[in-house]
């Protein structure tokens, strides 16, 4: 079969995910062949810090395999010029903070599509960037209490059990990963950018329809 070039070749996706739900996603637009930059804050991501095995933690290695590095203070002025500035010519940028972080810094998806048309703006969350969770503290743990999978784990008996893997962050990240996908579709008819958004609990809670 002739080789063929992988289908997000030419996408560049600014990555400032952190931690499992982001990096996941983009793990997946680099693998279909997309270019792939991490910016990360001037002493590390905190993934680096966590249970360093051989010099480098695993999950880490493996979240962020087939990405460029960079470090970028985004909170001080030369910073965010210097985001701006990669922006303009990339065609996604993906941040997992939680809701209205980007926006404080100057650095929302208003702005940043001001600047460049074209950009789809990605964002996931524990909850949404709207409706009456939005600011509740997210992590994989409470999303998977909050969205009632851990009610069928565990034993009838007994309290609820968190599933071990971090799955409502994978699967947020996958989720993330099919928007942006569908937004650069959408993009190559229109010409426009888009914003979209993925909570984690969102991804998961649909999965409890499976234990009705």
């Amino acid at each position: 079969m002739t080789a063929r070039p992988l289908p997000l070749s030419g996408v560049t996706v600014i990555d400032l995910g952190q931690i499992y739900n982001g990096p996941y996603a983009t793990f997946l637009m680099a693998q279909a062949g997309a270019r792939v930059i991490k910016v990360e804050p001037l002493n590390g991501e905190n993934m680096r810090r966590r249970g360093a095995v051989g010099g480098a933690m695993v999950p880490f290695a493996m979240l962020n395999s087939n990405k460029e590095f960079i470090t970028l203070n985004i909170k001080s002025a030369r910073g965010k010029a210097l985001l701006e500035t990669l922006v303009e010519k990339a065609d996604v940028l993906l941040e997992n903070f939680a809701p209205g972080v980007m926006d404080r810094l100057g650095l929302g998806p208003d702005h940043l599509m001001a600047l460049n048309p074209r950009l789809i703006y990605a964002a996931g969350s524990g909850f949404g960037w709207s409706g009456p969770y939005r600011d509740y503290p997210a992590m994989d743990l409470t999303v998977q209490a909050m969205s009632g999978i851990m009610s069928t784990t565990g034993y009838p008996d007994r309290p609820p059990v968190k599933a071990g893997p971090a799955v409502a962050d994978f699967s947020g990240g996958v989720h993330l990963y099919g928007a942006v996908v569908t937004a650069l579709f959408e993009r190559e008819r229109t010409g426009l950018g888009r914003f979209v958004e993925v909570s984690m609990f969102a991804a998961v809670y649909a999965s409890n329809s499976s234990a009705l």
